[in-house]
């Protein structure tokens, strides 16, 4: 199917490595000129040098998204460059796994600074600028622990909750304005997130990596984990006009993981 992605302006925050970087991939080999973010001018240019050659355009905007003046300043720099904005793709690292009981007040400060403040500043930049253009698609990356968490996930759920609403009420309020806002939560995903998140399982059980894998999986109806390109091909979609008749949606992306109706 082609998307008709072709010369859109995207930005893909966290693009450095896993799911972002195969979003940002995704979107390029679609022809889109997608404005690659992540923490390191360094990490930026290895991936663009790792994507390339591609039929669309890949170009570095490095932001760290702890840093709230590297976060403002994101969405203007890539509009002065490429004159608009299309698509945002808003991704986010994860904070630490561990039991609620052994959270501090400082781990959930933390995890709100790595997930909610810089997606909600990035959203609201994109949005401004979206309504002033007459129309975008906003697509939020958040995880399928939104409506089913697991044991060692709060600060992840919790933070990734706040997005989960905060995407439907931005839906509902952009609509009219011809911008679409939709949501992706991605299930056991095979990145270097998912195997720090097993050897940390590992460690609190006394078991290993593939003993916790294999614990994940089974749980998993279509008995394995997803690959970050499986989940790159949906946010594509929704991103795209393809999906012109969705907002408010919430996909989940999980071999069928989530139990609920």
């Amino acid at each position: 199917m082609d998307l008709d992605l072709k010369d859109k302006v995207a930005l893909v925050t966290a693009a450095g490595r896993g799911i972002g970087r195969a979003v940002a991939h995704r979107l390029a080999a679609e022809a889109a000129v997608v404005a690659l973010s992540s923490r390191s001018a360094a990490g930026v240019d290895a991936t663009i040098a790792e994507l390339t050659p591609s039929a669309g355009t890949l170009c570095g905007h490095p932001a760290d998204l702890a840093d709230p003046d590297a976060t403002a300043g994101l969405v203007p720099e890539v509009v002065a460059e490429h004159g608009r904005l299309d698509i945002a793709v808003l991704n986010t690292p994860g904070p630490r796994i561990g039991a609620f009981l052994d959270t501090t007040d400082e781990d959930w400060a933390h995890a709100y600074d790595l997930l909610v403040r810089p997606v909600v500043r990035l959203a609201r930049d994109a949005a401004r600028q979206m309504v002033a253009q007459g129309g975008g698609s906003i697509v939020l990356l958040t995880s399928t622990w939104v409506r089913q968490p697991a044991p060692g996930g709060v600060l992840s759920a919790a933070m990734r909750s706040a997005l989960s609403a905060t995407a439907k009420a931005m839906a509902t309020e952009l609509a009219p304005h011809g911008v679409r806002v939709t949501q992706v939560m991605p299930g056991a995903t095979g990145t270097g997130r998912m195997e720090a998140i097993l050897e940390s399982k590992a460690a609190a059980h006394g078991t290993s990596r593939d003993a916790e894998l294999a614990g994940v999986v089974a749980d998993i109806p279509l008995g394995r984990w997803g690959a970050p390109e499986e989940i790159a091909d949906v946010v594509a979609f929704l991103a795209s006009e393809r999906a012109s008749f969705m907002t408010g949606s919430a996909v989940a992306v999980d071999g069928g993981a989530i139990r609920a109706v």
